[in-house]
């Protein structure tokens, strides 16, 4: 049996609220659970809820994917501050001549361009909550700011020669090991000690299999709702897939490759047809290949690759066939064909 959509994950698996990134057209919950059983997850989720109503920071480290802005949200809406701000920021995507008037704000004819007084987010976040992800992206001159308001909670806007106060919780969180950064002199000991008070390591998707089938429902479900699939399944090959595929984008990689599946799925249940390419070339035997001859085992990997190109064209040229199949080689009429031949739609590939 593969996994089926349900409609409630059962509860001694949830834990923690945050919001879902859905469509904005999309009509759901405001909040959803992070669901998992593995033991040592349940353990992070019990230390989250000690220290959330606390004015300890927290540093929160692992890879893209794996639920840092979750954990996050967790301890601020656990937290006494939960009516308050939550200002997430994140400090790789900021440029650096930008990251000081970003955070702190600046006043009006700070420097060229500052055509008016911006508050910065430490502002907005006041009594609340700030989230600073990629911390190791923070510039050495922030850093010591930053440290400064840890201390006492002052700082002061570019441009500002009076210091401003605020009562903010810091959780930062970081994708990498800070002591490689530390030892080179790119990021100070004492801000990372500062940071450092509670400390959150989270595992890759890949540590904690068990959790597999738990998210698959819980994403089958989901967005078996949002593109009115109710009830959608997924078969025993394609979840033997799944369940060994490494997931090197994690829970967040799981997330479109169920939704990719559910959007291109025609019938009740979803197969290897519909998964994305790099789970269907990871080098894992699915249930029933070995049983297959010569032929049958090429004709699959053949299939798997056409489905793969037409997917990968449809998706580059935005569902338009006549460009797909120019773009690909093949003539229109032969691309359609194709396309028939496997079910697919290129209008679920259009914005």
């Amino acid at each position: 049996m593969g996994y089926r959509s349900v409609g409630d994950v059962n509860p001694e698996y949830q834990s923690m609220v945050s919001v879902d990134d859905l469509p904005p057209n999309v009509k759901t919950p405001a909040t959803t659970c992070f669901i998992t059983r593995d033991p040592h997850v349940l353990e992070i989720l019990a230390l989250v809820r000690q220290v959330a109503d606390t004015d300890a920071t927290v540093l929160i480290i692992g890879e893209s994917g794996t639920g840092k802005e979750l954990i996050a949200k967790a301890l601020h809406e656990q937290s006494s501050r939960s009516k308050l701000p939550l200002i997430a920021v994140n400090c790789g995507a900021i440029a650096e001549t930008l990251q000081e008037s970003e955070l702190f704000g600046h006043e009006k004819g700070a420097f060229t361009g500052a055509d008016v007084r911006k508050p910065g987010k430490f502002q907005a976040a006041d009594k609340g909550t700030i989230f600073l992800d990629e911390i190791s992206e923070m510039t050495k001159a922030l850093q010591v700011k930053l440290l400064r308001i840890l201390q006492s909670g002052e700082y002061a806007p570019v441009g500002m020669t009076t210091n401003r106060f605020c009562n903010v919780r810091v959780v930062a969180a970081t994708n990498e090991d800070l002591s490689p950064r530390i030892a080179a002199g790119d990021f100070r000991k004492d801000l990372y000690y500062r940071l450092n008070i509670i400390r959150v390591e989270l595992p890759p998707l890949r540590a904690r299999p068990n959790d597999i089938p738990l998210l698959v429902e819980h994403f089958l479900s989901m967005f078996g709702s949002v593109y009115r699939k109710p009830g959608i399944e997924i078969d025993s090959v394609a979840a033997e897939l799944l369940q060994h595929y490494d997931y090197p984008g994690n829970v967040r990689e799981l997330e479109n490759i169920i939704r990719r599946a559910v959007i291109l799925c025609n019938g009740p249940c979803i197969t290897r047809r519909e998964l994305s390419p790099e789970v269907l070339q990871h080098p894992v035997v699915p249930v029933g290949v070995p049983s297959l001859n010569f032929h049958e085992a090429k004709n699959r990997v053949v299939e798997d690759f056409e489905r793969a190109f037409l997917t990968e064209n449809l998706q580059i040229c935005g569902g338009i066939v006549s460009r797909a199949a120019q773009r690909s080689g093949l003539s229109e009429r032969n691309f359609h064909a194709k396309l028939r031949k496997y079910g697919i739609q290129s209008l679920s590939f259009r914005e």
